[in-house]
């Protein structure tokens, strides 16, 4: 596929990744009064789901420095510290089945999350940019892509990294919270004489 295509989509999967993130703070906010999760139907699948969009970054961040050949600034290194090993913690966890990684990948989703607005920021006021990036390699305030006026790749890796925190949360929701149960409910009690 060709490169305009490639950025489009990405900046499109970003996109995509900021309402569904979105949606999640709204699903938590209406549900929050009830006894059940407002993610039940996420139960099981949180981290399938958060180890599959961090593998997307991942894989997308290779796609454009071996095969695109954009070489990553400073900040740039840092976000993809963060985001590879979340993809495979995640993964590794949700084969697994274990639900108490979540403190390990959203510690490093929320240190890669800071980094990436950070980076998005000295894009959007060049004036910030102290220069040390210039000094090893390209500038961070220098986009590579720029998408529909606003998408560039820190944008995209802090989208990913915003998404995972909040399949991470949804998940820890489903934990602290019972298994929804429509057949107690629906069923009349019965009672004994």
């Amino acid at each position: 596929m060709p490169f305009e295509t490639m950025r489009t989509f990405f900046a499109l999967a970003a996109i995509a990744a900021n309402i569904v993130t979105v949606g999640i703070i709204v699903l938590a906010v209406v549900g929050r009064s009830k006894k059940t999760s407002p993610f039940e139907f996420l139960r099981g699948t949180t981290l399938w789901f958060a180890g599959i969009i961090a593998l997307f970054a991942t894989l997308g961040s290779l796609y454009l420095s071996e095969i695109v050949h954009l070489i990553p600034c400073k900040l740039c290194w840092y976000q993809r510290i963060a985001m590879y090993p979340v993809a495979l913690i995640l993964l590794m966890a949700a084969a697994r089945r274990d639900h108490k990684v979540r403190l390990y990948a959203a510690t490093l989703a929320v240190i890669g999350a800071v980094i990436a607005f950070w980076h998005r920021t000295l894009q959007a006021f060049p004036a910030l940019d102290s220069g040390a990036c210039a000094a090893v390699g390209p500038p961070c305030s220098a986009p590579y892509i720029m998408v529909f006026g606003f998408a560039t790749i820190p944008y995209m890796a802090l989208s990913a990294f915003l998404l995972v925190l909040a399949l991470l949360w949804a998940d820890r929701v489903n934990e602290h919270r019972p298994i929804s149960d429509t057949s107690d409910s629906e069923a009349p009690e019965e009672t004994t004489r």
